[in-house]
């Protein structure tokens, strides 16, 4: 073998170790992504979790019997979940994920979220003291103990949530600087690589290709709701400017915006549990994909809330016809494990620009106007209008 043949084998074998080295951080790159979405997550997470035990805590005093076990089984589940998460970013550990799987939290990494979970903790544990035997022995919380946690909380209920405002941000910014470094040391070895092997900058620019995918991947991820796979509430909103933008720029039409919240969801989902009320949630978002037309934006919001925003759509007329197509089809009886299941749904509509100067009016108008329907009801539509006293006054 020559010398330049060798050269050139050397240069192969090289570049099959950058090769190897590249993907190998691209692979790292999308498993710490999504290792620290999961922990993002659920940092956000503990801000709800927080608001819901204050909440518990609060209607306790004020519910019957009935009601109110069921309250403190929700304050039992949001404190568990609350503890198990918090001890899981101080010592690393199981945790309960947004799905109801236990998913592996590593220990926070850095001065600032480690020093945040430190005085998370610190406020947190005379609670955890003080609720702990009657968690682990699930026996009747006395009413002293309420109290108590309920004082803690309510003084202390606005400092956790910064606490976990601030730790959520934390974490992003982790994150961003885990990934910044990996890509700088992506980059190099490409650079590396074409110095060495020029002759194969094919291959350079397909791993460049699949850097970017795996980006655009996680983008798109944003943008979705991970159990429906619609749009999420703030995709929608990006949606909803751009089109109520077309509109202000002069040219003709109208967009009209369909709120819906489910009718029935909720004893199902308490009834037969989380797997059934996902496959409900699931088949309704394929319904309003289906109903809804080529051009429309379908988004989940809430836990049961969905909505639709239907550019030219034209008049009440046609929003009549468009709702109760959505109608039929939502009421259609759903399959589950646990044998068919129905729900209804109230829906509000409400156009741009007839029935609001902006985005948010818009909203709220809608928004309005689907609690007129639940109010009316419930598994009906009603198009907004200002001459019907019952929603005007809902709006002040």
């Amino acid at each position: 073998m020559g010398a330049s043949s060798k050269k050139l084998f050397g240069a192969i074998l090289l570049f099959i170790l950058l090769d190897l080295s590249a993907l190998a951080i691209n692979y790292r790159m999308a498993y710490q992504i999504s290792k620290d979405a999961v922990a993002i997550n659920l940092a956000g997470r503990q801000r709800m979790l927080s608001q819901r035990i204050t909440k518990s805590l609060l209607l306790m005093d004020l519910q019957s019997s009935q009601n109110a076990r069921a309250t403190e089984e929700e304050l039992r589940n949001s404190f568990r979940m609350f503890d198990e998460t918090l001890s899981a970013f101080k010592h690393g550990g199981p945790a309960i994920g947004g799905n109801g799987n236990t998913v592996m939290l590593d220990k926070t990494n850095s001065n600032q979220a480690d020093h945040l979970v430190d005085q998370a903790l610190q406020i947190w544990h005379p609670i955890h003291e003080r609720m702990l035997p009657y968690m682990a022995a699930h026996t009747d919380i006395p009413a002293s103990a309420i109290a108590d946690v309920r004082n803690r909380m309510i003084r202390d209920n606005l400092l956790l949530l910064d606490l976990m405002n601030q730790l959520t941000s934390s974490l992003e910014q982790d994150s961003l600087n885990r990934s910044n470094a990996l890509r700088i040391t992506q980059t190099s070895i490409f650079l590396l690589a074409l110095l060495n092997f020029l002759m194969i900058v094919r291959r350079f620019h397909l791993l460049a290709r699949q850097s970017a995918q795996t980006t655009q991947h996680y983008n798109e991820l944003a943008m979705r709701d991970p159990l429906t796979g619609l749009f999420n509430r703030r995709q929608l909103e990006n949606n909803l400017e751009r089109e109520a933008a077309t509109i202000n720029r002069g040219r003709q039409g109208n967009i009209a915006l369909v709120m819906i919240d489910l009718d029935g969801f909720k004893p199902i989902n308490d009834r037969y549990g989380h797997e059934v009320g996902d496959i409900v949630l699931r088949t309704i978002a394929t319904r309003l994909t289906e109903s809804a037309r080529v051009n429309d934006t379908i988004a989940r919001i809430g836990g049961d809330e969905f909505t639709l925003i239907c550019p030219d759509l034209r008049n009440k007329e046609n929003a009549d016809a468009f709702c109760q197509r959505l109608l039929d089809s939502l009421n259609r009886p759903i399959p589950t494990r646990a044998g068919p299941v129905q729900v209804g749904a109230s829906i509000g509509i409400a156009f741009y620009p007839d029935h609001a100067e902006n985005v948010d009016d818009l909203i709220r108008v809608a928004d309005k106007t689907m609690y007129a329907a639940k109010n009316a009801g419930r598994n009906c539509y009603i198009c907004f209008d200002p001459s019907q006293p019952g929603i005007q006054a809902s709006l002040i």
